[in-house]
C-alpha cells in the first residue's frame, strides 16, 4: 500500500503553468473550453469572448483556473506537457512544467485549492489521485500520492472550496461510487454507490452546495443528477440518450457538459422547468479536425467564493415568497389613527427570535433559522415529519429522526416491510435491523427448521402457521408433524420429474410410430410382370422352353417410372374399360415388332 507521502513518478505528462499579467481585473469571461492545443472562452450567452492556442499542447483534457493569480492549470493527454493560459488573445506566454514525463500516466481531471495554493488531479491509468503544492514564489513541491485507488477506475474531481474537501467518481462496473475526503486524504468516505452504473464525471455548486455527476448507463442513455454534499435528497436533472458526455461544470445559472458524439458541449438550466431541453452551447463539429471538446471550466465555481454570504436555495425561495405576498388591503379606504401609525413605526424597531436591530436600515438580521421582515419566520417549522429539527452551521434546518423514520425530513419509515416472517424492526445506527421469531438472516428471509417452528409456535393440536410455506402443524408430536411435512416435500419433489419425463418419453415414442407408419403409406408398389416371347410362329409360353430362341421380358408399371424406358402394360385394377381379343393380339404384334432390335 502506497502511503499519502510516497512520492508520485508521474509519466507521460506534464503540468504546465504561466503568470501573464492582465491590465484590469474585471470579469472578462465566464465559461472556459478546450479542446485539441487550443482554449475557447464564453460569456455566459454562448457569446465568444477569446481563444488562444498553446503551441506546446497536442490534447488537452483537464482545465483549472486560480483566479487569485490569474493562472489557468490544464493537463495534455497526448504529450510531455500540460500547459496553462488565462488570456483571451494569441499570444507568445511562458510555461513552467510542473510534472516530469514518465510512461502510463492519463490526467483526466484537476482542481486547484488557492487557500492552501495546492494542484490535485486524477490519474485513469495509474488510478491515483495525486496532490502537489504550488507557491506563489519558487519551485513548485514534489508531488505525492493523495489516494491509490487500484481497481476502481477513477474519473472526474471536484473541489469544495468552502469545506476543503475533494469529491471523484470511481467508474469501475462492477462497483461504482462516489467518494469524498479532505484535501490532506483524511475521512475518506462513499458518498453514494446506489443507482450508479459507470459515472464519469463530478461538479461541485457552491452558490447552492449541491453535487453534480454524469452517469453513463450501457453507453446508449446517459442522467446528470445532483443530491446534497452527503448524497441526500437526490434529483434527477438530465435523462437522455445518443450522447458521450465527459467532463462537466456547473455555475450559478446552468449545468455544461462536453459531448464525444456530436463534439459539441451542451447546456440546461440547473433548476429545470418540465418543458426544458438540453441546447447545444457550443458545436465543434468539424470532420477535418481531429479533436473534441474535453474540460470545461466556469469563473463561478472558481472565482472568489465567499463561503460565509453564499446565500443557500432555502434562504432565497423564503425571500421570493415574501416578496411575493400581497401588500395588506384597506378596508373602506380608511387610513389609520395616528396612533396606529406610530405603533407601527415602533414595533419595526425590534426585532423577533433574537434577532439584531440595523438602526441605518431598520430592518432585522436574523439568527441562522429564521427568516422574514422581523425574524418571524422560523424555518423549522413544520420541517421536520417525524423527529427534531436543529439548524445547521449553514443555517439550514436539519432532521433527527426518531422511532424507525429517515431521511431529510424523516418522511422515510425504514422498517415498512423491511423484516419478513414476523420479524421485530427497529433502527440501530441509522439502519434497520431485525430481530427474528421463526427465522434468520438480515431481514430474517430464512426460515429456521419446521420442528423448532412448531415446538415455538403452535399452542393447540392444529394451528396455522403464518407467512410459512407449511398449512397446519400438530404440538402434540412435533417430530411426526416435521417428519410429515418433509415427506410431502419430498414426494412433491421425486414424483414430479419422473412423471414429466415419462410423459416426454411417450411423446417422443408416439412421433417415431407415426413417422414410420407415414412413410410406409406414401411408398407405392411396383408391379412387375414377367412374359416369355419369341421372334418365329412358336406361341409365348409362361416359361421359356427353347433358351437359344426365346428371351423373358419385364414389364413394370409405368405409373411408378418417370420415363417408361420398357414396354408396360396397364395394371388391371387401372383399367376403365375391358378390351378385346383383337385389341390384345395387336398390343402384342406390335410388341413383338419392337423387338426387332432387341439383343435377347
Amino acid at each position: 500500500m502506497i502511503s499519502a507521502e510516497t512520492r508520485y513518478l508521474l509519466p507521460s505528462t506534464l503540468l504546465l503553468l504561466c503568470n501573464l499579467v492582465v491590465a484590469t481585473y474585471a470579469r472578462s469571461w465566464d465559461l472556459a473550453v478546450v479542446i485539441g492545443n487550443e482554449i475557447d472562452f464564453f460569456a455566459r450567452n454562448s457569446t465568444p469572448m477569446g481563444h488562444a492556442s498553446i503551441g506546446e499542447a497536442i490534447a488537452l483534457t483537464g482545465v483549472t483556473y486560480d483566479d487569485t493569480t490569474r493562472t489557468m492549470y490544464l493537463s495534455d493527454v497526448k504529450n510531455n506537457v500540460s500547459i496553462f493560459s488565462n488570456d483571451l488573445t494569441e499570444r507568445n506566454f511562458t510555461s513552467t512544467p510542473l510534472l516530469k514525463k514518465e510512461k502510463g500516466m492519463h490526467v483526466d481531471g484537476i482542481v486547484f485549492d488557492a487557500p492552501s495554493r495546492t494542484l490535485l488531479w486524477v490519474d485513469a491509468l495509474k488510478e491515483i489521485i495525486g496532490k502537489m503544492h504550488v507557491p506563489l514564489n519558487g519551485e513548485p513541491g514534489d508531488p505525492v500520492v493523495l489516494h491509490n485507488l487500484t481497481g476502481s477506475n477513477p474519473r472526474g474531481i471536484a473541489l469544495d472550496v468552502c469545506n476543503s474537501r475533494i469529491y471523484w467518481v470511481n467508474s469501475n462496473i462492477s462497483n461504482p461510487s462516489i467518494e469524498c475526503s479532505n484535501l490532506d486524504g483524511s475521512n475518506r468516505m462513499i458518498v453514494t454507490r446506489e443507482n450508479l452504473y459507470e459515472p464519469l464525471a463530478v461538479a461541485i455548486d457552491h452558490a447552492e452546495r449541491k453535487l453534480y455527476w454524469i452517469d453513463d448507463v450501457e453507453g446508449i442513455h446517459f442522467r446528470i443528477e445532483r443530491s446534497n454534499l452527503d448524497g441526500s435528497q437526490r434529483e434527477l436533472l438530465v435523462q437522455n440518450k445518443r450522447q458521450q458526455p465527459v467532463h462537466l461544470a456547473v455555475d450559478n445559472e446552468a449545468i455544461y457538459w462536453s459531448d464525444l458524439v456530436h463534439s459539441a458541449v451542451w447546456t440546461m438550466p440547473k433548476n429545470a422547468k418540465p418543458e426544458d431541453y438540453p441546447t447545444k452551447f457550443k458545436s465543434y463539429y468539424d470532420p477535418r479536425r481531429d479533436a473534441d471538446p474535453a474540460g470545461i471550466v466556469t469563473r463561478d465555481n472558481v472565482g472568489r467564493i465567499d463561503c460565509v454570504t453564499i446565500p443557500s436555495a432555502t434562504e432565497k425561495k423564503m425571500k421570493l415568497a415574501l416578496a411575493s405576498r400581497p401588500a395588506p388591503e384597506t378596508f373602506n379606504n380608511l387610513t389609520t389613527s395616528t396612533e396606529e401609525s406610530d405603533l407601527t413605526t415602533e414595533s419595526s424597531k425590534y426585532c423577533l427570535n433574537d434577532g439584531q436591530l440595523n438602526k441605518t436600515s431598520d430592518t432585522c438580521r436574523c439568527k441562522p433559522g429564521f427568516t422574514g421582515p422581523f425574524c418571524e419566520i422560523s424555518l423549522c417549522h413544520n420541517y421536520c415529519l417525524r423527529g427534531k429539527c436543529t439548524v445547521d452551521h449553514r443555517g439550514l434546518p436539519e432532521c433527527k429522526c426518531t422511532g424507525t423514520f429517515s431521511g431529510a425530513r424523516c418522511e422515510t419509515d425504514v422498517c415498512n416491510g423491511y423484516c419478513l416472517y414476523d420479524g421485530e424492526c427497529s433502527v440501530q445506527d441509522g439502519r434497520p435491523f431485525c430481530n427474528c421469531k421463526y427465522s434468520k438472516g438480515a431481514r430474517c428471509e430464512e426460515p429456521n427448521d419446521v420442528a423448532e417452528i412448531c415446538a415455538i409456535y403452535c399452542a393447540s393440536d392444529r394451528v396455522e402457521l403464518p407467512s410459512i410455506s407449511v398449512t397446519s402443524c400438530r404440538c402434540t408430536d412435533s417430530n411426526q408433524t416435521a417428519e410429515r411435512i418433509t415427506l410431502t416435500n419430498s414426494f412433491q419433489n421425486d414424483m414430479l420429474l419422473p412423471i414429466f419425463v415419462a410423459l416426454t418419453a411417450l411423446f417422443l415414442l408416439m412421433i417415431i410410430v407415426l413417422s414410420y407408419y407415414v412413410n410406409k403409406l406414401r411408398r407405392r408398389p411396383r408391379i412387375k410382370r414377367h412374359y416369355v416371347v419369341s421372334k418365329g410362329v412358336t406361341p409365348l409360353t409362361s416359361r421359356p422352353q427353347i433358351p437359344s430362341n426365346q428371351c423373358e421380358i419385364t414389364i413394370e408399371n409405368c405409373c411408378n417410372m418417370n420415363i417408361c424406358e420398357t414396354p408396360c402394360f396397364e395394371p388391371k385394377l387401372r383399367n376403365g374399360v375391358p378390351r378385346s381379343n383383337s385389341m390384345k393380339k395387336e398390343e402384342k404384334n406390335s410388341l413383338l415388332d419392337n423387338m426387332e432390335g432387341n439383343s435377347c
